[in-house]
C-alpha cells in the first residue's frame, strides 16, 4: 500500500479603495512525500489541518474577520489577505484508489489592516470579496475530485503522472482565482463582484 500527500497553497492579496491592486503571491507546493500506510487518508488530512490550525470549507460555516489571525504588514495597499490551502491526498490499495482533497483556510497566515475593520462599507464588502475567493477554491477542490474520481486504473499509473495532474488542476485554480480579482478590481467593482459571487454559489449548489 503506498500513501501520497500534495500540498498546495495560495496566497491572494487585496487593495482596497483606489490604492493599488495587489498581485497574489505565487502559490508554492510540496512534491508528494509518502505517509505511513497504518493511517487513513481522513486521519492524514486532519493532521494537516490540524498542523496549520487551517479551517475546512464548510457551506454553514462562513468567513468572519475573527478568522484573520495574521499580522498585516505596515506597507502595501493590500487591506486584506486570504491565505488557503488545497489538502490533497491519494492512496492505493492494491487496485483500490482513494482520493482526498479539502480547501483549508489557514487564519495565522491571513490578515486584515485596521483600515478596513474600522470602515463600515469596506469591512463588509471587503469581507465578501475574501469569502468568495474561498468559495472558488471549494469549487476546484470539487473539480480534482471529480477529475480523480473518472481516472481509468489509476493505481497503475505512475505517482508522477497523478502529481502533474494535480498540478495541472490547481493552476486552473489559481487562474481563475486571478481572474476573479481582475475582473472585480479586487472587489471594489460592485457589480462584477456580485455577478461572481452569485456565480461561485451557484457552482456550489
Amino acid at each position: 500500500m503506498k500513501t501520497y500527500v500534495l500540498l498546495l497553497a495560495a496566497a491572494l492579496g487585496c487593495g482596497r479603495g483606489s490604492m493599488r491592486a495587489a498581485t497574489p503571491a505565487p502559490g508554492t507546493s510540496a512534491a508528494p512525500s509518502p505517509r505511513s500506510g497504518s493511517s487513513t487518508l481522513d486521519e492524514l488530512m486532519r493532521g494537516d489541518l490540524a498542523d496549520d490550525h487551517a479551517i475546512s470549507w464548510s457551506a454553514a460555516r462562513r468567513l468572519t474577520w475573527r478568522d484573520f489571525q495574521g499580522t498585516p504588514p505596515e506597507d502595501g495597499s493590500e487591506g486584506a489577505m486570504t491565505s488557503y490551502t488545497l489538502y490533497s491526498a491519494w492512496k492505493c490499495r492494491g487496485a483500490i484508489f482513494e482520493f482526498r482533497v479539502i480547501a483549508g483556510f489557514r487564519p495565522r497566515q491571513s490578515w486584515v489592516k485596521a483600515v478596513v475593520l474600522n470602515d463600515t462599507t469596506q469591512r463588509r464588502t471587503v469581507l465578501g470579496h475574501e469569502q468568495t475567493h474561498f468559495d472558488l477554491a471549494e469549487v476546484h477542490a470539487r473539480t480534482m475530485r471529480r477529475a480523480f474520481r473518472g481516472l481509468e486504473r489509476p493505481c497503475a499509473m505512475a505517482d508522477g503522472e497523478l502529481s502533474r495532474l494535480a498540478q495541472r488542476l490547481i493552476q486552473a485554480e489559481k487562474a481563475e482565482q486571478r481572474r476573479y480579482d481582475a475582473e472585480t478590481n479586487h472587489g471594489l467593482r460592485a457589480s462584477q463582484q456580485a455577478a461572481w459571487s452569485a456565480a461561485v454559489a451557484r457552482r456550489l449548489r
